[in-house]
């Protein structure tokens, strides 16, 4: 099996639930859901074709070969962060820089205020050095336990919630619904029930950070990730759904383009809308960061 970065964060979550000892307990440490942490799961294993826990009525354990897999992880991922940490002192003291984290497709909400806020830092320190990296939600807390961002923008939804060493700040409400291209099965449906039937018959992708977007009882059919397709990104949930091959979970303002040139059809108001909860999120720390505090007051953020 060839590593990806997604391999990567998979193994970080299992290592998470297993020093955790189980997917409830890991749930504050992750900053997702359960269900979500369930579904990471057994996506891992799929992509290692093998049971690596049991969970049931007797409480959560390793299986041996999912205790194998630990002993591995671990050695791995203590290696990978070694190596980070000696790759960072190599590198020459660089001018002071600010480095965020966002989840994709963020530029099109007009209710991000990273934007504006960018502009109001450059026109008060020219000479600041701006990174922005496009990550997936377990990536964002990935990097800033690392030390390799300083802020993350990203949305929260439904049951998922901020771990307790991150400082969150509110910022905006996104609200996603179903969309399809006018040839797929679900365009032609009206009836409400009649639509939840073929909705149920219909392949749905939906962004990184929703888990199970549709009402419990519609057990939607989400991408098969061993097939080589991910589910992690807006832009892919776009190609799927513009492709006529799946329904998609969008942001409404990202799907505007398309809805207006006749691309795509929004289901709403047949399905129920899903609202993420945007934050800005940086790590608790004693110590105080004057520009990074000016970032944090420039997005509607009080420091102090």
């Amino acid at each position: 099996m060839k590593l990806s970065d997604i391999d990567l964060r998979l193994l970080r979550v299992f290592q998470a639930v297993a020093i955790a000892g189980g997917f409830a307990k890991a749930q504050s440490a992750l900053g997702i859901s359960q269900p979500a942490i369930s579904a990471q799961i057994a996506r891992l294993e799929d992509r290692l074709a093998l049971r690596l826990c049991d969970r049931g009525p007797k409480g959560f354990a390793l299986t041996r070969k999912g205790e194998q897999v630990l002993s591995e992880v671990t050695a791995l991922l203590e290696q990978i962060d070694e190596t980070a940490m000696r790759l960072n002192a190599i590198s020459a003291p660089a001018a002071k820089r600010v480095r965020f984290g966002v989840v994709d497709s963020m530029v099109t909400d007009p209710n991000n205020p990273l934007i504006a806020a960018l502009r109001k830092l450059r026109d008060e320190m020219p000479s600041l050095k701006v990174s922005i990296g496009i990550l997936d939600y377990l990536a964002c807390f990935e990097e800033l336990r690392a030390n390799r961002i300083d802020i993350a923008l990203l949305g929260i939804a439904g049951n998922e919630r901020i771990p307790s060493e991150v400082e969150a700040l509110p910022l905006y409400r996104e609200a996603s619904n179903l969309y399809c291209s006018p040839d797929h099965p679900c365009a032609a449906v009206s009836n409400p029930q009649d639509l939840k039937t073929t909705l149920a018959a219909s392949e749905i992708s939906a962004h990184s950070f929703v888990f199970n977007p549709i009402d419990k009882d519609l057990d939607p059919m989400l991408l098969d990730h061993s097939e080589g397709v991910a589910q992690d990104t807006i832009e892919l949930t776009a190609y799927l759904a513009l492709s006529g091959s799946h329904v998609g979970l969008l942001p409404d303002h990202y799907a505007a383009q398309w809805v207006q040139a006749g691309r795509l059809i929004s289901l709403a108001p047949l399905s129920d809308t899903i609202f993420s909860d945007f934050h800005a999120v940086r790590l608790k720390s004693p110590s105080k960061d004057a520009i990074l505090d000016f970032i944090w007051d420039s997005m509607g953020g009080k420091s102090g």
